[in-house]
């Protein structure tokens, strides 16, 4: 194991950020996996979930157990981890450029392009290696003019050749759930629902629009095989976004588990040693993000929700109501807000909240197209 911090470039004078890095296994090791938690950095489980993981893989790799290159960041927003206001901590947006932590990644596939047009060709892992190489030139040669464009920079470094990334977050209140490249089902990503235990999984068909950290590293490969399209270009990485539940789930117990689900994925895909053992069950195929209906607040009230977490719900059935406080005509101050599909309820807030116009309530995720969701964004910042 290697530790190693990655000192950022000081804001304002006196102060100076930096994160750690660990690296297991021989550097350059195929295959090769990266793992990162709280880019947002108020969305903790997955930093507990590394927690528990990082022991495992420290012992893992003085056992000479790890067969590929591994590289993991407990908490890799150093930037949000400090943006604490009226003990509240708010880290999903920079306070400096207001940018939401989780956008604006690089897309490479432009520089890349530039610099393997002439060499692409048919063979596949001569073009993997080929497109790899490229991209990290492509990052060694930008010049971040702060810290938010630095630490960018920096991860990117870390991840882009990687055959494995995992951006871990998670939502409010919520399900275990995946993002996912449509070009990675069933394949790779069905073994990652199953061994982390998703209750539900969402891709995008071929590339996420947004520029998401686990999106810019799928959409590089879907990108340039269009680009390219006589060339023999692979889906050469599995990158996702897993949803750890909700912003309070950080238990020991939910940690434990989930490093075990996540050390049994890290050997199945052959990056330690071992028996992996049998795949578990899968609970939901994926669906597409075209079909996930989003639940909009219709007013302002207080939040209860009909549903929990991870129901199956149909279309037409209430998922929630809004209820105005000022109005004494009982339930006729009561405003349902319907699901307009079949699915899984995978994403909610907590009851008791007050809602307001346009406020996302939930998500569903559906396997019909929804023909209100076509050409809208799957995220909502």
């Amino acid at each position: 194991m290697r530790k190693m911090k990655i000192t950022l470039p000081s804001m304002t004078p006196g102060t100076a950020r930096s994160l750690a890095v660990y690296r297991f296994g021989r550097a350059g090791a195929r295959p090769k996996a990266y793992l990162q938690a709280a880019i947002h950095a108020n969305e903790l489980p997955g930093a507990m979930a590394l927690h528990h993981l990082l022991p495992m893989l420290v012992e893992a790799d003085r056992r000479g157990r790890i067969r590929g290159e591994i590289v993991a960041v407990p908490v890799v927003n150093p930037i949000g981890l400090s943006q604490l206001v009226g003990n509240n901590h708010l880290g999903r947006y920079d306070f400096l450029g207001r940018d939401n932590f989780n956008r604006n990644w690089h897309d490479l596939s432009g520089a890349v392009a530039e610099r393997v047009g002439k060499q692409i060709g048919r063979n596949a892992a001569e073009n993997v290696a080929l497109i790899r190489r490229a991209a990290l030139a492509a990052l060694a040669a930008m010049k971040p003019q702060n810290e938010l464009q630095a630490l960018r920079a920096e991860v990117m470094r870390l991840s882009a050749d990687a055959d494995i990334v995992l951006d871990l977050h998670c939502d409010l209140e919520a399900a275990l759930h995946l993002f996912i490249s449509r070009r990675d089902w069933p394949g790779p990503a069905r073994e990652l629902a199953c061994d982390l235990g998703a209750e539900a999984t969402l891709y995008n068909d071929p590339y996420p629009e947004s520029l998401t950290f686990s999106g810019v590293h799928s959409a590089l490969w879907a990108r340039l095989a269009e680009r390219f399209a006589q060339a023999s270009i692979p889906q050469a990485c599995l990158s996702a976004t897993v949803e750890y539940r909700g912003q309070h789930d950080v238990t020991h117990a939910l940690g434990e588990s989930d490093a075990n689900n996540l050390y049994r994925f890290l050997v199945r895909r052959g990056l330690i040693s071992g028996r992996a053992g049998r795949l578990p069950r899968l609970k939901s195929e994926a669906t597409p993000i075209g079909g996930m209906d989003v639940g909009y607040s219709p007013r302002t009230g207080i939040l209860t929700y009909h549903a929990p977490k991870g129901a199956r719900v149909r279309k037409g059935q209430p998922v929630c109501e809004v209820i105005d406080p000022m109005d004494a005509r009982g339930e006729r101050a009561r405003t349902q807000v319907l699901a307009r599909t079949d699915g899984i309820l995978f994403s909610r807030r907590p009851n008791g909240r007050l809602a307001w116009p346009g406020m996302v309530l939930f998500r569903i995720g559906g396997a019909k197209l929804l023909a209100h969701r076509k050409g809208v964004s799957g995220l909502d910042d």
